[in-house]
C-alpha cells in the first residue's frame, strides 16, 4: 500500500515538475512579446514592427548582407556564425519581418520538420519586396511548412500585417483593416487567434501590451515611446503594479521584484523595432530605419541602423562567432540587475532599484538620457536626406552611424 502510495505521488510530481521545467523552458526559448502597426497610429504616419525577443540565444548581434540582389541587415544568435536564420530584420526595398513563436498550433504533428522560422525570415527579406510577395512566398511554400509563428511585416508601400501560420495555413490580420485593428495595430505574444483556444504562454504579456498601447492616442506613438516606454515597460497588471513608477520615487536601498512576467525579464535577449517609410510622403524605401537594443533593454542603449551603410561596430561580431562589444557590456549589466542568477530559481529576482531610483541613478534612467540624443541626432538626420539633394558630409549616413556607435561605446566606458 505504502509502496502504490510512493509510486503514484512520485508519478504526480515528476510530472507537474517535468510540466514546470517544459513551460519554463519554452517561456524563455522562443517566447517574444510583438506588434505590427500601421502608420495610422504613428506620429510619423510610417508603419513600424516591434519584438521584444526571448530566447535561451542571449548574445545576438546584427548581420549585414551584401551579396543578393539587394541589401538586407537582419538580427542573428551569435553562434550563428554564417547568419542563415535571422530574427528580425529589413531590406533596402522597404520589406521588413519579424516574428513571435505561437504553442497552440499543429496540434498532433508528429514530424521532424519544425523550427524552420529563422530560416524563412531570411527567405522572406532576400525576395521580398511587398507584403503581396510575402504571401506569395508563403502559398508557393510546400506543406508541411515547419512553421508555429505569428509574422509580422510591413513594406514601403503602407502595408502592415500580422500572419498566423501553421504547418498548413495562413490567416492575415492587416493593421490597415479598421475591423481587425480599430486603432491600427496587431499585437501578439505566443498564442494564437487561430489556434487552440486556452493554449499557449504570454498571456499576461499580451495583457501588458494591451494596456500600454491603450494609453497612446490614434496618430500620436513615437519610436521613443516604444522603446524606452514598452521595451523596458515594468507593468504587471495581475498585481496592478508598474514598478517603474514605484521605485523612481524611491531612493535605493536593495529592492528586489520578481519579472517572470515582465515584458522585459531575465529571458529577453534584445529588442528590433523597424520603422517604415511614409509612402504618402514618398520616403524613400531605403531610409527604412532599424532600431536595436542588444542585450536585456534594460541595460542596452537603443541605436538606429540603415542599409546602405555600414552597422554600428558595437553591435556586429568582430569575428566570427564573438560577441558584439555592446551585447558583452549588457550581459556584465544583467548580471548586476539579476544578482541571484546563478542561483537556483535565482533568475526571478531583478533588482529593480538598480535601474529606477529617486537620485536617478539607475541604469536604465542613465541609458534614457543619452538616448535623447540618439533619437534627435537621428531624426534630424533623417530630414536632412529627405530634404538635400546633396547631403552635406556632416550628416552623411556613415558619419551619423560612427559618430552614435561612439558616444554608446564612451558612455558604456563611464557606466559603473
Amino acid at each position: 500500500m505504502y509502496e502504490q502510495t510512493f509510486t503514484q505521488s512520485t508519478f504526480r510530481y515528476l510530472r507537474v515538475a517535468f510540466l514546470w521545467i517544459f513551460v519554463s523552458f519554452y517561456s524563455f526559448s522562443s517566447a517574444c512579446t510583438t506588434a505590427v502597426i500601421s502608420g495610422k497610429f504613428t506620429a510619423s504616419g510610417r508603419p513600424m514592427l516591434w519584438k521584444v525577443r526571448d530566447t535561451e540565444a542571449y548574445e545576438n548581434v546584427m548581420k549585414r548582407y551584401t551579396a543578393h540582389q539587394w541589401e538586407y541587415v537582419g538580427l542573428v544568435n551569435t553562434t550563428d556564425t554564417l547568419g542563415v536564420q535571422i530574427w528580425g530584420g529589413w531590406n533596402e526595398k522597404g520589406f521588413a519581418i519579424m516574428n513571435s513563436a505561437s504553442f497552440n498550433v499543429n496540434a498532433g504533428y508528429k514530424g521532424g520538420f519544425i523550427d524552420q522560422e529563422g530560416f524563412f525570415m531570411h527567405q522572406a527579406l532576400k525576395e521580398c519586396k511587398t507584403i503581396a510577395d510575402f504571401e506569395n512566398l508563403l502559398n508557393s511554400r510546400p506543406k508541411p511548412m515547419g512553421l508555429a509563428a505569428h509574422f509580422g511585416v510591413i513594406d514601403a508601400e503602407g502595408g502592415a500585417a500580422f500572419y498566423e501560420v501553421n504547418n498548413e495555413t495562413w490567416t492575415k490580420f492587416d493593421a490597415n483593416d479598421e475591423k481587425v485593428a480599430p486603432r491600427g495595430y496587431v499585437l501578439r505574444t505566443n498564442y494564437s487567434q487561430t489556434g487552440k483556444e486556452g493554449e499557449g504562454l504570454g498571456f499576461i504579456r499580451c495583457q501588458t501590451a494591451h494596456l500600454l498601447f491603450n494609453e497612446v492616442s490614434v496618430g500620436e506613438l513615437r519610436i521613443e515611446t516604444l522603446m524606452q516606454d514598452f521595451s523596458r515597460s515594468t507593468v504587471h497588471p495581475v498585481l496592478k503594479a508598474d514598478y517603474r513608477k514605484t521605485y523612481s520615487r524611491l531612493p535605493a536601498k536593495g529592492a528586489m521584484v520578481t519579472s517572470d512576467d515582465l515584458i522585459c525579464r531575465y529571458g529577453t535577449s534584445s529588442t528590433i523595432a523597424i520603422e517604415g517609410v511614409n509612402a504618402r510622403k514618398n520616403e524613400k524605401p531605403v531610409h527604412t530605419t532599424g532600431w536595436v537594443q542588444i542585450g536585456l533593454p534594460f541595460v542596452s542603449v537603443t541605436l538606429p541602423m540603415w542599409c546602405g551603410v555600414e552597422l554600428p561596430q558595437g553591435l556586429v561580431a568582430p569575428a566570427m562567432g564573438a560577441e558584439s562589444a555592446f551585447s558583452a557590456k549588457s550581459m556584465e549589466l544583467k548580471k548586476q540587475i539579476f544578482p541571484l542568477w546563478a542561483q537556483s530559481d535565482g533568475y526571478h529576482y531583478l533588482a529593480i532599484d538598480k535601474l529606477f531610483n529617486a537620485d536617478k541613478t539607475g541604469y536604465t534612467q542613465r541609458i534614457e538620457a543619452v538616448e535623447k540624443d540618439i533619437f534627435s541626432i537621428a531624426e534630424q538626420a533623417r530630414q536632412v536626406w529627405r530634404s538635400e539633394k546633396t547631403v552635406p558630409d556632416e550628416w552623411k549616413s556613415e558619419r551619423i552611424v560612427a559618430y552614435l556607435n561612439d558616444l554608446v561605446s564612451a558612455f558604456y566606458a563611464e557606466l559603473k
